[in-house]
Order: structure tokens, then C-alpha cells, then sequence
């Protein structure tokens, strides 16, 4: 039962990879499918009852109308066939750490176990591509990795679970995911230029905070910028001095390796002495990667962000001993 729900899933995929070419007939459909199987030219000139291309018309067309049934696709009046409009599933990282957590809770769990519980919780397996799963499941790997290399949970063997010390603050924890979820969230509903602004000044704040003195901070995003959306000169406490050039991206999908290897250009083509990528969401595997072989260059993420936040209570207030975002900025 689970291989044909599988196979079924596959045969959705390519069916939408199709439409992708424009509205198709139910023939085309099928033919299209069983075309890009690559079958051997014996078996596609068997078409007998029992053959394999008979069978896989048969799968295809029962993939077909439960895709119509589901609204994945649809039949204009004159039978053509194209996929149905639907926006992508928003996958944001404080919500998907706080579902992993609320999971581990109650008991441990594979890997595999939490992916699945997650593709239910975010509806991913609903939407037209398997472009959202792999953005889930790869969102998945990294909590997993983080949370393991941070003590908050364990992995013996395939099995993952919270650390007995952690259970008691788990409601502490979730309580500060809600609010960095809030923050980021906030931030990314203002737009790009608000980020650049908001960043150049937290990062002021912050590096003054640590003992550097700012002599400029400009904003220079816009569409000739040459990918530096702002500089800042700072001198140390020795009187050295350095000119940071900075990129940011508010958005939801990882900053991709070639991103960061074109600002890394575009900061030495301007030389600058140090680069920072920040993003509000984080860095694919390859793109991290690369930055650690980068001495001067650092990625800041939304999980950074928030912190640099905390720290300087920009963007973020304090009451006694609660955090809220500050509205008056975010």
C-alpha cells in the first residue's frame, strides 16, 4: 500500500512537470508520462493486456482522476488539461523547531518519524511539486543537527530525544521560539529596503556594544548597488580601521552558494576588509560550507539576527525579565 501511494506521488510529479509545457490533453498526459520512463522499444511495442505499457496507462489515468478529484489539476470545457494555481507552503524555521520540539517532548522519535509528522502539520505533501518537501526535510536535517550539537536533544543510534535537563525549560524555549518566530516574521512582512536600514543599524549597535567605534554606516541597496547594500567603517580600540561590506536578503528561501560567492567578489572588487551575508532565513549546506573557508567573510541568520537583537534591544524591548518585539521599530 505504501510503495503504490509512492508510486502514485511520482506519477503526480511528472504529470505537473508536463503541464509546466502548457495545457495537455488526457492522451498526451499518458503518453507523455510513459515516454519519459525510457522503456526499451520491445516493451513499448507491446501492447498487450498483460504488458507493461498497458499497465502504466491504467496507473496514470487512475493518477490522473484523483488529482482531478483533489483540485491538483483541472478540465477546461473542450478536455484540456493544466495544473491548478497554488501558492507555495510557507516553511518558516522557529515554527518547524517548535513542532520538533513539542514532538520530542512526548516521546523520541526518529528522523523519519518527525518528517512525516511535519509533512502533516505543514500540508507539504498537498501542494503541486516536491519542491516544498525538500525544503521541509532539509530544514528538518539542520534543527536536528543544531539541536543535537547544542545539547538540547541526543541521537542514539536512528533515535533522537530531548536531554533529561532540557524537558523542565522546554516551555522557556518554546516561549522564546514564539518570539523570534514573531520577530522574523515581522521583519520579513516589511520588505527588503527595511531590512537593509534595520540591519546597518543593529549591526551598529552591536559592534559598539563590543567595543568598536562606527566612523560611517551607509545604506547603499538599490538597483545599481553592485551587491553591497551597505558599508561600514569601524576603528578598534588600537586605532586600526575597517571598511565592512554587507549584503542582505529578506526572504524565506537559504542564501544559495552562488550568492555568496558573488558578494565575496563584489567586497573584494571593492576592497572591503570584511563581508557579512545576513539573511532572515539561513544558508544552504554548500553556502556554509564555503563561508568557513572564508576568514573574512561571516553569514548572519535569522537566528543571529535574533540574537544581535537581544543583545542590543533593537527591534526587540524588555520588561522586567519578558522580551516582546518592539513595535515602535518592527
Amino acid at each position: 500500500m505504501k510503495q503504490a501511494c509512492k508510486t502514485e506521488k511520482n506519477i503526480c510529479f511528472k504529470i505537473i512537470d508536463i503541464l509546466e509545457g502548457g495545457a495537455k490533453t488526457r492522451r498526451e498526459l499518458i503518453d507523455g508520462y510513459i515516454l519519459s520512463l525510457g522503456l526499451s522499444r520491445e516493451v513499448m511495442l507491446d501492447r498487450s493486456t498483460s504488458g507493461k505499457v498497458n499497465q502504466y496507462r491504467s496507473e496514470v489515468g487512475t493518477a490522473i482522476n484523483e488529482m482531478l478529484r483533489k483540485g491538483i489539476i483541472h478540465r477546461s470545457a473542450d478536455g484540456m488539461y493544466s495544473a491548478s494555481e497554488q501558492k507555495p507552503v510557507v516553511i518558516r524555521n522557529e515554527r518547524c523547531e517548535r513542532l520538533v520540539l513539542k514532538l520530542l517532548k512526548k516521546s523520541p522519535m526518529t528522523k523519519n518519524g518527525i518528517r512525516d509528522e511535519l509533512v502533516r502539520a505543514f500540508g507539504t505533501d498537498k501542494t503541486l511539486t516536491d519542491t516544498d518537501d525538500k525544503k521541509l526535510f532539509a530544514t528538518l536535517g539542520e534543527i536536528l543537527r543544531r539541536l543535537v550539537r547544542e545539547g538540547i536533544a541526543v541521537l542514539n543510534g536512528k533515535v533522537y530525544s530531548l536531554q533529561k535537563r532540557i524537558e523542565a525549560r522546554l516551555d522557556d524555549i518554546d516561549g522564546l521560539l514564539t518570539l523570534k518566530e514573531s520577530f522574523l516574521l515581522g521583519i520579513h512582512k516589511r520588505g527588503g529596503e527595511f531590512f537593509e536600514s534595520f540591519f546597518m543599524t543593529l549591526l551598529e549597535k552591536y559592534v559598539t556594544l563590543n567595543g568598536k567605534t562606527v566612523i560611517e554606516n551607509t545604506t547603499t541597496g538599490g538597483a545599481d548597488d553592485g551587491g553591497i547594500d551597505g558599508i561600514m567603517r569601524t576603528r578598534d580600540c588600537l586605532g586600526f580601521r575597517e571598511t565592512v561590506m554587507v549584503q542582505t536578503k529578506n526572504r524565506l528561501s537559504p542564501a544559495s552558494e552562488t550568492e555568496v560567492r558573488g558578494f565575496w567578489g563584489a567586497v573584494c572588487a571593492r576592497q572591503g576588509s570584511r563581508g557579512i551575508f545576513a539573511t532572515t532565513s539561513g544558508f544552504h549546506p554548500s553556502a556554509a560550507a564555503l563561508l568557513e573557508t572564508i576568514d573574512s567573510c561571516v553569514g548572519v541568520d535569522g537566528d543571529m539576527i535574533f540574537k544581535m537583537a537581544i543583545k542590543t534591544l533593537y527591534g526587540i524591548k524588555k520588561s522586567g525579565s519578558a522580551y516582546s518585539v518592539d513595535e515602535r521599530i518592527i
